[in-house]
């Protein structure tokens, strides 16, 4: 570590100092001019500035900056304990530097626990697989919050100058060049001059060539992820998707499955349609899973594509559950790249929640799956927004705990608002019943890693929830899917049974009832195509009006 400063680092420095740096050792010099040459001879990688003792101007700082790996501007007014920490991050440059600092300062024993605040810009960055990702070391069970703040392309300084008063210590990342008229400059100058409220540690790392980075990580922190893969509410807008679709030749599609949603199906299509007349959307196809009232006609004159899920390749079988009708639809997403699932029976359904579920795989390419995550509660309902559904909480989560950590950054992970890529849909197996949302988690993972999987946010939902007797159903298809994917690597289409006993309690009498829950697992689609019909469009000729197929009787 190369040192500079007027003064001698006392034994909280140095133990910041040597956790920092790889080279246990500290060369103290007075000027940036000596740090400079230093640097010259290869003497370390590590630079440190004393800013409350240094006379530093622009044109050193960029030499500093120029010439070293790694460069710390320090405007500690004192060396107790910080409690209020602000690590600002805009998710690239200098990412692996903050990782370091924030592990250094609390092994130091300067910071306990920290807030990062990740600035993001919607629509205006892809991150590509060249990038440093943050793997943070600060302990999950220490982070306080993960703030994010949206900002416009010149309103940086605006939203970390709020912040400021609020902390105790801030850190934030240099750019290079420096000029006088930078904010951070600005900064520099109070710290040298005794004005500035808060501690800072300004940093900047060179941006070294990336490596070859593996197709999968296998483990994967799950802060990590969430900081990296996580969209805000209103990230994208539609003007954006369509120019960026447009650009690389995109087809995206929306699927809704349905049965028996007569009475929210047409509010559901019509507010899509105006996507598909603005070139966002190519397709709006609902998948009626052989309802028994009306949601097929209804579906047809609000404009949508609507197929019965039975007619679609009927020599594979009919069956119900979500799980099937999404399975079907593959079979008629002819030349779609993107496909968004939606539910059928939203009260209020906003484009929001087409844009919100599309934009991070229309942004990135390394995403593969998608899961929208939104408020139950309310739309200013704050407290609910992360909360997922009463399975989610009782079962999935704590199982997660258990089996797969590295997913328990995803806020609803049974969030029946998902959009993937089709080539990804296409090679996975699929769960006709409650199974299916869960399957895609972990067979994403399973293939890509679990860093191809992103959420974002949606808004605030009214739908119709299930009766309390259903849960009991519900959370055995979640576990049948589970322990499919995770245990067998077998992708044929088998029976997932389990047969429960019900011990019943009232007032006359005590009863066991044996009820058997059943799904199917479906095969990849990519493994039947070569084996199917031809002609497969026979079976979507029929008249609108047509009675469905005897359903196989199956309960999934």
């Amino acid at each position: 570590m190369i040192y500079v400063s007027q003064r001698k680092p006392n034994k909280t420095l140095k133990n910041f100092f040597y956790n920092l740096s790889p080279k246990k050792e500290i060369r103290r010099v007075n000027t940036p001019q000596e740090a400079v040459d230093l640097l010259s001879k290869k003497v370390d990688s590590y630079v440190c500035v004393d800013l409350l003792t240094t006379n530093l101007d622009v044109q050193a700082l960029n030499a500093l900056m120029e010439n070293s790996d790694n460069l710390l501007l320090l405007g500690l007014h004192s060396m107790r304990q910080k409690k209020k920490v602000g690590i600002f991050s805009r998710g690239r440059a200098n990412i692996a530097l903050f990782d370091t600092v924030g592990t250094a300062l609390q092994e130091a024993g300067l910071v306990k626990n920290a807030k990062l605040i990740n600035l993001y810009k919607p629509q205006t960055t892809e991150i590509t697989e060249d990038d440093i990702t943050f793997d943070r070391s600060l302990q999950q069970d220490e982070l306080e919050e993960i703030n994010f703040i949206p900002l416009s392309s010149e309103d940086a300084a605006v939203a970390i100058t709020e912040q400021l008063p609020k902390l105790d210590l801030a850190i934030l990342g240099l750019p290079y060049p420096m000029n006088t008229e930078h904010f951070l400059w600005h900064l520099v100058e109070r710290i040298k001059n005794g004005n500035g409220g808060t501690d800072f540690i300004l940093v900047r790392q060179r941006m070294q060539k990336p490596k070859q980075r593996p197709l999968r990580v296998e483990t994967e922190d799950p802060t990590t992820v969430f900081v990296r893969n996580t969209f805000p509410k209103a990230s994208f807008n539609k003007e954006w998707i369509r120019q960026r679709k447009n650009e690389r030749k995109q087809r995206i599609a929306v699927v809704i499955p349905a049965f028996n949603e007569e009475e929210t199906i047409a509010e559901v299509v019509q507010c899509y349609l105006p996507l598909k007349e603005e070139g966002i959307l190519d397709r709006i196809i609902v998948i009626d899973n052989d309802s028994t009232d009306a949601t097929f006609n209804i579906a047809s004159k609000a404009g949508a594509e609507v197929f019965r899920s039975g007619e679609i390749h009927p020599e594979l079988g009919a069956f119900r559950g979500k799980g099937e009708a999404l399975w079907k639809s593959l079979f008629v997403l002819n030349n779609i790249d993107i496909v968004a699932f939606l539910d059928a029976d939203i009260k209020n359904p906003t484009e929001d929640m087409v844009l919100g579920t599309i934009g991070p795989l229309v942004l990135r390419r390394d995403i593969q799956l998608v899961k929208g995550y939104f408020n139950r509660g309310g739309p200013e309902d704050k407290n609910l927004k992360s909360g997922g559904g009463r399975v989610t909480e009782i079962l999935v989560r704590p199982l997660l705990s258990m089996e797969m950590p590295e997913l328990l950054f995803l806020f609803q992970p049974l969030s029946g608002f998902t959009a993937a890529r089709t080539s990804l849909l296409r090679s996975i197996p699929f769960y006709t019943g409650y199974g299916i949302e869960i399957g895609f988690l972990i067979h994403t993972a399973k293939k890509f890693g679990v860093s191809a999987i992103a959420q974002s946010d949606v808004g605030w939902i009214v739908h119709r929830n299930q009766r309390i007797e259903a849960l009991t159903r519900m959370s055995t298809e979640v576990l049948q899917a589970f322990h499919d994917a995770t245990e067998t690597a077998q992708v044929e289409t088998v029976e997932l049974k389990t047969s429960l006993l019900y011990a019943l309690l009232s007032s006359e009498k005590y009863s066991l009832l044996k009820r058997n829950i059943t799904q199917l697992r479906r095969p990849p689609v990519n493994t039947l195509l070569k084996s199917l019909s031809s002609e497969p469009n026979k079976a979507y000729t029929d008249s609108p009006n047509a009675s469905a197929p005897d359903n196989t009787g199956k309960d999934s």
